[in-house]
């Protein structure tokens, strides 16, 4: 399956059109919303951070929230990952998913590797480990 276009706003409230990711690898995490738990998997995924990068892997971190708090939750944790705001879901629901997902995107657009119903804790490493399988 291939992943939807999609045009979201960042933190900053600025577009980001996936056309302008085309020919990258990307790790998309959906999280429903900035709750504990889930400010918990934001943390969890900015700690892997660097090792995806130097893998040229570009990771988003897709939240049902508004751009102001994404914002203040990027300063208040020293987060460095690309916060999206999909406050109607619209592009989780375009990948067939729904609430807490994440996505593995190959270099061609596909979807490699999909995880349902995430638990937080852990699932960064999770996918670090098959991040390393996959794109070596």
């Amino acid at each position: 399956m291939q992943f939807p276009d999609f045009v979201l706003k960042d933190e900053n409230g600025e577009s980001l059109d996936s056309s302008f990711l085309k020919g990258m690898r990307m790790i998309v995490c959906f999280v429903p919303d900035l709750e504990k738990e889930s400010v918990d998997q934001l943390c969890e995924f900015d700690s892997i951070y660097q090792k995806v990068m130097i893998r040229n892997i570009v990771t988003l971190m897709v939240v049902k929230a508004e751009c102001p708090d994404l914002r203040a939750v990027m300063d208040k944790y020293s987060i460095r990952v690309k916060l999206l705001s999909d406050v109607d879901e619209s592009l989780v629901k375009a990948c067939g998913l729904e609430g807490r997902s994440t996505v593995m995107v190959s270099k061609e657009g596909d979807i490699v590797s999909a995880w349902s119903s995430v638990r937080p804790a852990g699932h960064a490493d999770a996918v670090y480990e098959k991040v390393k399988s996959l794109f070596k």
